[in-house]
């Protein structure tokens, strides 16, 4: 049951990344597939990403599906947190702007510097 309601959160996350990436021109794509909607960061719903460009700037970086994001910059991703609120405020961004992505993946913490790209480069 755990892992449909987490295949169903990543498709609807695929589909909201997009949308949310071309809503403001001049945004910048980090390349990466986040959960983004109503939902709320818990031990069941981490920050998760579920998915990374090749070729993206995330990519590039390092980042990989199943890292989960503990800090953008300098906010601390906590239970409780909003997906729509992390995506808008932390990972949404000009192009050309850089974005610090700390994930843990297994049982390291690791740190991304991030450029966001134009969108269609």
């Amino acid at each position: 049951m755990y892992k449909n309601k987490l295949m169903a959160l990543l498709l609807v996350s695929s589909v909201l990344f997009f949308s949310s990436c071309i809503v403001e021109k001049g945004n910048g794509i980090l390349g990466i597939e986040v959960p983004i909607g109503d939902g709320r960061v818990s031990e069941d719903t981490p920050y998760l990403i579920s998915g990374v460009y090749e070729d993206s700037p995330a990519y590039k970086a390092g980042i990989r599906p199943g890292d989960i994001i503990i800090q953008i910059n300098d906010m601390p991703i906590s239970r409780g947190m909003k997906f729509d609120e992390i995506f808008s405020t932390q990972l949404s961004g000009k192009a050309g702007t850089k974005v610090v992505i700390h994930v843990k993946r297994g049982n390291e913490n690791i740190i991304f510097d991030v450029v966001r790209a134009k969108i269609g480069n």
